[in-house]
């Protein structure tokens, strides 16, 4: 219904330009016919070409009216494709009234003709007109859904026709209305973004004030400049008198001296300004990534974000461009970052291709950015270019009639250059936001994400005994969400008992160690600590009770003290050096060229596996939890490593309630408990030789990892040509003393 009403609009807007315009044509002219007037046409005098434009005004908008009639689907998505063009049109079509009105200007007769000056006021209206309603029918979403009505209704009355057809025309309809919804949105979330961004402006009031005083001040005296060059050129050519050459020098170098000085102060502030909202936005998106849960990090790359956080808030890319960036980004970090592997695997030559062909993606959206400039240069060029002669020749016939003086063109001209160049860098600072904007868009949207899983807890009780319990846990990964990992696990940990996690890779044990940690959110059920939700305790007293020692510890480029005080404030150095003894760390440490000062390198790279994992217990055992988590916290490490490592965990697990993912047997024997999981279930749980007297899982799996032997042999009296005899249970090596069977592996 929509549809139809615009179009009338058109058609009786289309009618009343006709009729206006031919009347006031008609009686301005004083002709007898058109062909009289062709006939004679003089520029000057007549205003034939001045009523043209009403042919161009109509076959822009009846052709308009006419394709959206006949093509409600796709007719309006044309017709906003060349709205651009159409305003151009329309503009050209007012300056010609404008210039028209000027060239009249020197035949006094017709220049007070009110019929002359109503035809060159309604052609500056109609095309005004011409623009909106152009605008109106780009948006006339509405004939969509008649359109699919239509169409409901062909299909009631011929249910036998094929219904192919019908599902194409189904399928442009829902393309027309996503388009033009796409295209709504975009606008009013750029209008968003733009007063979004300004808005982070307000605390720099003040500065803002300052500079907009100054642009002010410059922008008065750079009014100024031009006229008082005239009237200089006129003292000596006209007047040819060092009076009236000197007072307007004077008067020109003071203005332009007064104006250098505004610029500087104003560029000045204005980029402490721009500085001041770089810094806050920074602040702002990298305060939000901290606090979104790990399940988004799992989703997003890394160096998806970093860029995001690095470029985004300094570049004025497109949006499209800003992406694929993004994705180069993302390629070269997890290439640099895994650079020993890449070697290992001669894979150096792939990986380049690889980034470069996301370079090339890039390229390709720079080459359209490079057309666009280029076009956008040419017609600000040409059309440069048409101004100033337009402006010579018609100031050049000025002054020869006597109508105005040299100097005043000159003014004119210098006049017509500064617009020019304002105009520019109005253009500039408008092609510059809106650019910013396809960024700005992306930060906002890390800005303002709430997360999934927040770490909003408030409990933070004075007595905690460590005491855990999964309550019919299940569990899939957000990457994974239809893959259920962990499926209605329950089991209990007493304060002070050392358990641990034993079954096959890809068991759930890791699962079970994220969940703990509050790192994830389970899908169904409850994990307990002193038999409270683990998400109901403040986050930062959580982890001052829950200490996590993986296998493969994160250090940070800093000094050995900074990482093992790492998240804490004003750490003593007694304290620390307590938790590196504790580690068996402080022996190495001292012996290092600057001891706790020496640096480690990114992620630990100058020390070896074994010095790692110590500094990495101790970071744990600094903030003396109850909960103590080791996920294989030895198990990447070479026998000698281990055995230290090993040695220190013995000394402290006494002191924790311990949940240990391990492989080694030397560690899980002496567990308090085994829990043994596979595929998301609780299979079996006891102590080392309750479950071996079983002959369950746990007893398949130490057949088959440690001692070798088909499944189904009897553990406890293994074949006399191997070099192990079994004690209780427990493989060892008849020329190895117990501490040595670290190096046997569950």
């Amino acid at each position: 219904m929509r549809a139809i009403v615009v179009l009338s609009c058109n058609i009786f807007f289309i009618l009343t330009d006709i009729i206006i315009s031919t009347v006031l044509y008609v009686r301005g002219s004083q002709v007898d016919t058109f062909s009289d007037d062709m006939v004679r046409f003089d520029i000057f005098h007549s205003a034939l070409d001045l009523w043209g434009t009403l042919l161009v005004r109509v076959a822009l908008l009846l052709g308009a009216s006419i394709g959206v009639l006949r093509n409600r689907v796709d007719g309006p998505r044309r017709v906003s494709k060349l709205s651009t063009l159409t305003t151009l049109v329309c503009l050209i079509i007012m300056t010609y009234a404008l210039t028209k009105l000027l060239m009249f200007s020197e035949q006094e007769a017709l220049l007070v003709d009110p019929w002359f000056v109503s035809l060159v006021c309604w052609s500056c209206v109609s095309a005004v007109g011409t623009m909106y309603l152009w605008g109106i029918l780009a948006k006339t979403s509405n004939a969509v859904s008649d359109s699919s009505g239509e169409e409901e209704t062909k299909r009631l009355v011929d249910p036998l026709e094929s219904s192919s057809e019908l599902d194409d025309e189904e399928s442009k309809t829902t393309s027309g209305k996503r388009k033009g919804r796409k295209g709504t949105k975009e606008n009013s979330d750029s209008r968003a973004t733009v007063g979004r961004l300004l808005s982070y402006c307000k605390k720099d009031a003040l500065l803002l004030s300052v500079a907009f005083f100054f642009l002010i001040i410059s922008a008065v005296c750079e009014a100024f400049i031009p006229y008082y060059t005239g009237k200089a050129i006129d003292g000596i050519v006209i007047h040819q008198s060092m009076e009236h050459f000197t007072k307007p020098m004077i008067t020109l170098s003071v203005l332009a001296f007064v104006s250098s000085i505004a610029i500087g102060v104003r560029g000045g502030v204005f980029s402490i300004t721009l500085a001041r909202l770089n810094i806050r936005l920074r602040n702002l998106l990298f305060r939000s990534l901290m606090r979104q849960e790990i399940g988004f990090f799992d989703l997003n790359h890394t160096g998806d974000i970093t860029s995001r956080l690095t470029s985004d808030t300094t570049q004025k890319l497109t949006k499209e461009v800003q992406t694929s960036l993004a994705q180069a980004n993302k390629v070269a970090e997890e290439t640099i970052s895994a650079m020993r592997t890449v070697r290992s695997f001669a894979n150096e030559e792939q990986e380049s291709e690889s980034y470069y062909s996301k370079l090339l993606d890039m390229f390709q959206l720079n080459k359209k950015q490079a057309l666009a400039y280029a076009c956008f240069m040419w017609s600000s060029c040409i059309s440069e270019l048409a101004l100033q002669v337009a402006i010579l020749f018609y100031g050049g016939h000025l002054v020869i009639t006597n109508q105005m003086s040299g100097g005043t063109l000159i003014s004119f001209v210098i006049y017509e250059l500064e617009l020019g160049e304002c105009l520019e860098n109005i253009a500039s600072v408008y092609t510059g936001l809106m650019q910013g904007v396809g960024a700005a868009e992306k930060v906002f949207e890390y800005i303002d994400r709430e997360p999934e899983h927040p770490s909003d807890g408030s409990a933070a009780p004075d007595l905690f005994k460590g005491g855990v319990e999964f309550l019919n846990v299940s569990f899939s990964y957000p990457t994974r969400p239809d893959t259920e990992i962990l499926k209605n696990v329950s089991f209990t940990i007493q304060p002070g008992e050392v358990t641990a996690l034993v079954g096959p890779s890809g068991s759930g044990k890791s699962s079970c160690v994220g969940l703990l940690e509050n790192f994830y959110a389970p899908n169904e059920g409850q994990v307990l600590l002193d038999g409270r939700p683990v998400q109901d305790y403040e986050h930062t007293y959580l982890h001052s009770q829950v200490a996590l020692v993986g296998q493969e510890p994160v250090l940070f480029a800093r000094s050995v003290e900074k990482n093992i005080s790492y998240g804490l404030k004003d750490v003593a150095m007694d304290v620390v050096v307590e938790a590196a003894a504790k580690a068996n760390a402080h022996d190495f440490v001292v012996g290092l060229s600057q001891g706790y000062e020496t640096g480690v390198g990114e992620k630990g790279a100058q020390l070896s596996g074994g010095q790692k994992q110590r500094v990495a217990i101790a970071r744990a055992l600094i903030r003396k939890p109850r909960v103590l988590i080791l996920d294989e916290a030895t198990s990447a490490l070479d026998s000698e490593s281990e055995h230290i490592v090993q040695q220190a965990l013995n000394d402290i697990m006494q002191e924790h309630t311990v949940l240990m993912i391990a492989h080694r047997l030397s560690t899980v024997e002496r567990a308090d408990n085994i829990i043994v999981i596979d595929n998301g279930h609780i299979v079996d749980q006891g102590t080392h030789g309750e479950l071996m007297a079983r002959k369950g899982l746990y007893f398949k799996l130490v057949q088959r990892q440690v001692l070798g032997i088909e499944t189904g042999a009897d553990l406890l009296n293994p074949p006399k040509d191997l070099p192990w005899k079994a004690v209780n249970g427990r493989a060892e090596s008849e020329e190895e003393s117990s501490d040595s069977d670290s190096s046997v592996k569950l």
